[in-house]
């Protein structure tokens, strides 16, 4: 029974994944924080499967968003970072 109460919450928006598996914000930003240096450092793949990760656990963080829309603008992907950045602009 609680799984399922667990489940409704998520799918409703109100618990994140994040805050299910016990991540806490300084941890979520840190691994921005990392996602940010591996994109100065030129290493597109692995900070989206970073970004990725982030989007996933926390979809409500526009930071994360930001991140993905400027990685798909460097890599020539307008289409997608147009999507990112209307996605970051919602849930702002």
């Amino acid at each position: 029974m609680r799984t399922e109460r667990v489940f409704d919450m998520w799918r409703r928006g109100e618990v994140t994944l994040a805050e299910l598996r016990g991540i806490t914000p300084a941890e979520m930003e840190a691994a921005r924080a990392a996602a940010g240096k591996l994109m100065q450092a030129g290493a597109l793949r692995e900070a989206e499967e970073i970004l990725a990760g982030l989007a996933l656990y926390d979809p409500f963080q526009s930071a994360t968003w930001r991140l993905l829309e400027d990685l798909y603008r460097r890599r020539g992907n307008l289409e997608s970072a147009r999507l990112f950045c209307d996605i970051g602009r919602a849930v702002a």
